[in-house]
């Protein structure tokens, strides 16, 4: 219903602020060094998405089909890893990675995968 109302150019932009987040806010809140290993090494991948990501003129070094394909990869691994901390009893590190993968989510979930023509 909602699919594609996200361009692709704004998606990338949100991928940084995503990617960001994930490399400092483990630091901020004080996650295990497991957790903050997990989350920014998650983060540097999806701050490389983000920059190699095709523009309106069709410049970047990843194909659009591919770059969706990493996003959804990206969001799984976010979510798998929050229930690996939670098990393990690392609360803060499971509502982190939870947020921020259910935000991947929500934003592919969102985009239209294909470059804005302006």
């Amino acid at each position: 219903m909602f699919r594609g109302r996200v361009p692709y150019t704004l998606h990338a932009a949100l991928e940084l602020i995503t990617a960001s987040a994930l490399i400092a806010v483990p630091f901020a809140i004080g996650l295990s060094l497991d957790a903050t290993i997990t989350a920014v090494a998650v983060g540097i991948i999806l701050f490389g998405l983000a920059v190699s990501a095709t523009d309106a003129e069709g410049r970047g070094t990843l194909p659009v089909s591919a770059h969706a394909t990493y996003d959804a990869a990206v969001a799984l691994v976010l979510v798998g890893a929050a229930i690996v901390f939670g098990l393990a009893g690392e609360v803060p590190a499971l509502v982190f990675l939870l947020a921020a993968g259910i935000a991947q989510l929500t934003l592919n979930g969102f985009t239209r995968y294909s470059p804005t023509r302006v």
